[in-house]
């Protein structure tokens, strides 16, 4: 049995500048669009492929980010790109690090909400935020696992292009 875990995230604005420290970041669920048909004399109801998906959504809870760059961040009217670095770690048969490798997560957000934490007597805040995602594209290593862009009508999961014919067919 291949023993792996993911941890850790660091948040940086535009790939390159230091944001902060994230407590916990909670990336969008996946939900994807289906349409319910009932087949003439069938039996039942079933849900095809709709096409799409639903709006996406993401929280994260600061433990600390730079007032420097969060007039952008938290900015209502402005999209900005967040990357969120992580590292996958395997285990081997005895419990070592047998391997490690990048998990880096790129978001175009738009804040939804921006709370000012919550102060309790010898704890440190956390600073909530919730953002609407505009796109997300996830890397694990070399391999792209997702890539979803709504404005732009790209939806890759798995290394396929789900979109690309209706793109062709459409003249995008």
């Amino acid at each position: 049995m291949i023993l792996e875990e993911i941890r850790e995230g660091v948040v940086y604005v535009n790939g390159t500048s230091y944001f902060g420290a994230a407590e916990t970041v909670k990336l969008p669920e996946i939900q994807f669009r289906t349409t319910e048909r009932k087949p003439t004399g069938g039996i039942g109801v079933i849900e095809l492929p709709g096409g799409g998906v639903d709006k996406m959504e993401m929280e994260i809870s600061w433990r600390s980010y730079d007032s420097g760059l969060a007039g952008s961040v938290f900015n209502p009217r402005a999209a900005t790109a967040l990357m969120i670095r992580s590292v996958k770690r395997t285990f081997d048969a005895s419990g070592a690090i047998s391997s490690e490798e990048a998990v880096v997560t790129h978001v175009t957000v738009v804040p939804k909400s921006f709370g000012l934490g919550e102060h309790k007597s010898g704890e440190s805040i956390e600073v909530p935020n919730k953002f609407a995602v505009h796109a997300i594209k996830q890397v694990v290593g070399k391999k792209e696992l997702v890539n979803i862009d709504v404005i732009n009508q790209i939806m890759v999961i798995g290394g396929q292009d789900l979109l690309a014919n209706l793109r062709s067919i459409l003249g995008i």
